[in-house]
């Protein structure tokens, strides 16, 4: 089955925990003229969410490829295992292969925010429900090179942390 990946615009959004909206926010005020580069964003800014994020490198070789450089540690101990460090192909269990890429590729294609919700993509972990929004971020403001991808999932309350009010 194909899959369409989701823009995760403001009616997407607002049907959301908080937190995504607070993150776009968030990164929005790093560079109101484009995307934030990584360099820009701050952790000390939102402690209460790193656990919960995955940074990506974005490769622009011959084709588009996705390496894990950082996997909270919320992220590690629901998935059981430590994926920094490998690519896509190599970190997910191989059925979630396509629909990952699709939305990394939707994300650095267009610049937007993608929201997916399925299980965990890692073994014996499909019942875990968990969703995410990939947040494409750009050294230059417009050529994407990493995906901040904040995570979250069913047990976790409600906007968990995500009141951060220093927002530049």
């Amino acid at each position: 089955m194909k899959h369409y990946p989701t823009i995760a615009d403001d009616t997407v959004l607002a049907g959301l925990d908080p937190k995504y909206l607070w993150m776009r926010n968030y990164l929005r005020s790093l560079n109101p003229q484009g995307l934030a580069s990584k360099k820009d964003v701050d952790p000390t800014v939102f402690p209460e969410h790193m656990p919960f994020v995955n940074l990506v490198d974005v490769l622009h070789d011959d084709e588009i490829r996705f390496k894990f450089r950082l996997v909270g540690g919320e992220q590690n101990r629901r998935a059981g295992r430590f994926i920094a460090g490998q690519y896509i192909e190599d970190a997910v269990m191989p059925d979630f292969v396509d629909r990952i890429r699709t939305n990394m590729v939707t994300a650095v294609e267009t610049g937007q925010p993608i929201y997916d919700r399925f299980p965990m993509p890692h073994p014996d972990k499909s019942f875990v429900d968990s969703e995410r929004v990939y947040f494409p971020l750009a050294k230059d403001g417009r050529k994407v090179d990493t995906l901040l991808i904040l995570n979250g999932y069913n047990d976790i309350p409600a906007a968990a942390g995500s009141v951060a009010t220093n927002v530049r």
